[in-house]
């Protein structure tokens, strides 16, 4: 309990600098910081029976990490600053909040890309429940039946039943730019009430169809990429910020707390499944505490599959760059059948449990290269995330905001999930870079442009 309260209280430094440093604010070094306090410190509870103790070398990896973590921010951050940014993202000293960004935005083609998304999610919903006979939350036996729709279901048709992932947080995204215009020196009058109320509408169905996959990871992304794009944003002061957090954050912890609750109740009764499996007494837990269960268990036991997997890999060959290509040959394998030689061979019940499936970020590449990756990873890692962050802050666009978000949304994962292995962030990137290039247009400085 000692070291969990340690970790907390370095997480609430590190997350107020995050939204007061200066030099540095809203930046990936403190999110990042922030985040794996919260990582390092939850395991420190020790509830399960069945968890490793870390072991001194462990530790060591765990802050040899995020030492390389805070390196490659400091090194990168110079060279995008001084070398890349300027040239290359259109930055301008002058640009940002307070100045004249070089894209406007076309709300009108915005609008009918979120349509489209919608619409097109509605059609491949329709085609899921055809396929599978039924959706996740549903079904009798939600996790059983999750496994199998995925395997009944072809991963496009999954991957766009499920674009309210993206069409909700660009909904709000227009929202409010409409609520506040900030890429033009002289946007054009909007009416805002004609504006927003077909939005709330596309937003609600579509929470509603996510729900339907009883996915915390899809509530999460949603959630995060929607409270991070308000902040960057609008920059709200305190006052203005609860207006908006605390409600958001109601409905969203209700339906966090409750998909999993439901999903259990569905699949396991009465029975405190999650619990049993993980050896955790949980007799003497208020309804609070057992609602909070799956999240302690989420980030513990990532932490345990990433200690596992250490040590699994000291004895067996590593996998040598296969984990990490794994997202390309799923997708491309089929077209180019010589690609699935490259695939990754692995048994994830040899290396930890055979109902865990998940681990940090760190962990397909601990697969890859073993120890080594706790000192490169988190190095370029960083050089990525400050890069992308100094875009946002040099040229506030639709793809540098819609970025950053989504960075902070990975940077958060980073203890409770391994994204990098999951196709549908390639899939996300690919298709924000397509509708940045069809709603963003080019402007002159000192010209007004119609952009509806």
């Amino acid at each position: 309990m000692f070291l969990f309260s340690i970790f907390l209280i370095l997480f609430a430094v590190f997350f107020y600098l995050f939204l007061r440093d200066r030099k540095h604010q809203f930046s990936p070094l403190w999110l990042m910081l922030s985040t794996w306090m919260i990582g390092l410190g939850v395991p420190q509870l020790h509830l399960s029976r069945i968890e490793k103790d870390w072991y001194p070398a462990f530790w060591l990896l765990l802050i040899v990490s995020l030492c390389m973590f805070v390196i490659g921010f400091y090194v990168f951050d110079w060279i995008w600053r001084k070398n890349v940014t300027r040239p290359f993202m259109g930055a301008d000293k002058s640009a940002g909040y307070s100045g004249v960004s070089s894209q406007q935005l076309k709300i009108n083609s915005l609008r009918v890309i979120i349509y489209a998304l919608f619409f097109i999610s509605l059609i491949a919903l329709a085609m899921f429940y055809t396929r599978a006979g039924n959706f996740p939350l549903l079904a009798p036996d939600t996790d059983v039946f999750r496994f199998v729709a995925d395997e009944q279901v072809p991963g496009l048709i999954n991957y766009t039943a499920q674009f309210a992932r993206l069409f909700i947080p660009l909904s709000f995204f227009l929202i409010f730019y409409v609520a506040r215009p900030f890429m033009s020196s002289n946007p054009e009058p909007i009416n805002r009430n004609a504006t927003k109320w077909d939005l709330i509408l596309i937003i609600l169905i579509g929470a509603i169809s996510l729900t339907l996959f009883a996915s915390r990871t899809q509530i999460f992304f949603v959630d995060l990429w929607v409270m991070a794009l308000y902040l960057l944003m609008r920059k709200p002061n305190l006052k203005q910020a609860l207006k908006f957090y605390p409600i958001f954050l109601l409905i969203s912890v209700l339906v966090l707390a409750a998909v999993p609750l439901y999903r259990q109740y569905k699949s396991y009764g009465t029975t405190d499944y999650l619990a049993g499996v993980t050896s955790i007494d949980s007799s003497g837990f208020n309804p609070i505490g057992k609602a909070l269960l799956p999240i302690y268990v989420g980030v513990s036991f990532n932490q345990q599959a990433l200690l596992h997997v250490t040590e699994y890999y000291e004895t067996n060959d590593l996998q040598r760059g296969k984990v990490s290509l794994d997202p390309f040959t799923n997708i491309f394998g089929k077209a180019i059948p010589t690609l699935n030689k490259y695939k990754s061979d692995f048994d994830l019940c040899a290396i930890f449990k055979c109902w865990w499936n998940t681990g940090t970020y760190l962990f397909p590449f601990v697969q890859d290269f073993g120890k080594a990756a706790f000192v490169f990873v988190p190095f370029l890692l960083a050089g990525i995330l400050a890069a992308v962050w100094r875009y946002w802050q040099s040229s506030p666009n639709f793809l540098s905001l819609n970025l950053y978000a989504y960075a902070c949304f990975f940077i958060i994962m980073t203890i409770y999930l391994s994204f990098t292995v999951r196709a549908e962030m390639y899939l996300d990137l690919f298709l924000l870079l397509a509708i940045h290039l069809a709603v963003s247009k080019k402007v002159i400085p000192g010209y007004s442009t119609n952009i509806a």
